[in-house]
């Protein structure tokens, strides 16, 4: 059990220790929300998109071509989306369903799900991860402008433009067309992809903010359990019986388990009348996740699953 342990806290305690870092630096007004803003954009536009590029460039494709790992990925999160439009039928008020199905199904995978499965698995399965990342971001977005329905429709034009999605199309076609990269570019480049995920989980750390949420307890945690338990434990069953194993069930156990993704706030702040409900649930669930996903961990290496 202390072997179990130790591989799970390997995993997880890295990416707590920054958050936590992020919190303090917050209260301590060593961080500031202009700061926090700024590197945010930094990462999402910069330094992700360099990390994904890297990772999918220095790859020959036959490494990322896991068809069946992709198109779970993708299944699962449409089938999750349903499944939870049909409990929010039965729990949630109607005009706080978009906010609660996005919290439950949306995970924080660019960042955080990166993080998990780095520290797991180390840069022999970051190419396949930001593949699988970007292949679930990719319906995300219109799953979420579909769910929460706005009066307008131009986030969808926003997915042609996203420096992630660009990233992955560049990195792929690097890797197909073995394109060389000059080491004087692919140098500086390197710099700038290791910088994301401790600046982005300082950042996710200082973001993480609450209100007085007794007035909608039970879509805060309502979402959180579907977020953190339901899906990654119906995910990674199936997985299971669909006989995936080893790094491959790793990875989808992980990226399901995600925490919500931050940028679930932003889409619900611009298009519902909720977005304190969807920032309460991406602090609950960030907060939460650590603790859940090592016991996850825990029993799947007790039970030779990965």
């Amino acid at each position: 059990m202390l072997a179990q342990f130790s591989f799970a806290l390997d995993i997880t305690a890295p990416i707590l220790i920054l958050l936590i870092l992020g919190i303090a630096f917050r209260r301590t007004g060593f961080l500031d929300q202009h700061f926090i803003n700024i590197a945010n954009s930094f990462v999402f536009n910069i330094t992700l998109p360099c990390l994904l590029f890297f990772s999918l460039a220095n790859t020959t494709l036959s490494q990322v071509n896991n068809i069946p790992l992709f198109l779970f990925g993708v299944s699962y999160t449409l089938g999750s989306v349903f499944l939870f439009w049909l409990l929010s039928l039965m729990f949630i008020k109607q005009d706080k369903r978009g906010v609660f199905i996005q919290g439950a199904f949306r995970g924080n995978l660019g960042i955080i799900g990166i993080a998990l499965v780095l520290n797991a698995y180390g840069t022999e399965m970051l190419a396949v991860a930001s593949l699988y990342m970007a292949l679930i971001a990719i319906i995300d977005n219109p799953l979420a402008i579909l769910i929460l329905k706005p009066k307008e429709h131009s986030a969808y034009r926003s997915i042609l433009s996203n420096p992630i999605i660009i990233a992955v199309v560049l990195g792929l076609v690097f890797s197909a067309l073995q394109i060389p990269i000059p080491s004087f570019i692919r140098q500086p480049g390197q710099y700038l992809a290791q910088m994301t995920l401790p600046l982005a989980l300082i950042c996710i750390g200082g973001s993480l903010f609450w209100h007085n949420f007794r007035g909608h307890q039970k879509e805060v945690i309502g979402a959180t359990l579907c977020k953190l338990i339901l899906m990654p434990l119906l995910g990674t069953l199936l997985a299971i019986n669909l006989d995936f194993k080893g790094q491959d069930l790793g990875l989808i156990y992980l990226m399901l388990s995600s925490p919500t993704a931050v940028s679930s706030y932003v889409m619900a702040k611009k298009m519902t009348a909720h977005g304190t409900i969807a920032a309460e649930i991406i602090a609950l669930s960030t907060a939460s996740s650590s603790l859940v996903i090592t016991a996850g961990l825990i029993v799947l290496k007790t039970l030779a699953y990965i």
